[in-house]
């Protein structure tokens, strides 16, 4: 129930960064309405723990617009969920090269990091998402977690 929570949560901040998804498809002065639709069923999928559904609608997006970080971060999300630490740093990174300021991507890879024993990575990743958002109590704790760990 606690994972779902996160899901969900992490589901309602990519869609509040929605606009920007829009209006950032390649420099189109439209957005494409198939990668618009790849990318909500991807979100659904995510939600109801569909992973695999929803790796394959990121990547429909990203075929058509591999500029999307939000895309990447989801993509990141639902590895993670899978326990495929390896693609989910790997995207987190690619999200990242495209928007310094993803937090998600940020905490996704910090998280990944985590789990696969690297807390110097994971824990620098996690003070980058607390540069970016001061309040952010789920880094916080990562944090307080990961250096009693050492």
């Amino acid at each position: 129930m606690k994972s779902e929570k996160k899901l969900l949560c992490f589901a309602l901040l990519i869609f509040f960064n929605f606009f920007t998804f829009i209006s950032g498809l390649s420099g189109e002065e439209t957005y494409n309405y198939y990668a618009l639709e790849f990318f909500k069923k991807s979100l659904e999928c995510l939600v109801t723990g569909e992973y695999n559904k929803a790796i394959n609608y990121c990547n429909q997006v990203i075929v058509r617009d591999p500029k999307s970080a939000v895309t990447y971060t989801i993509r990141a999300r639902a590895y993670f969920e899978k326990n495929d630490m390896n693609n989910a740093i790997k995207d987190c990174t690619q999200a990242i090269s495209l928007d310094k300021n993803n937090i998600s991507a940020y905490s996704i890879r910090g998280n990944a990091y985590a789990k696969e024993g690297n807390l110097k990575k994971a824990i620098s990743d996690w003070q980058t998402v607390l540069k970016l958002d001061p309040d952010n109590e789920s880094a916080k704790h990562n944090i307080e977690l990961a250096l009693k760990s050492q």
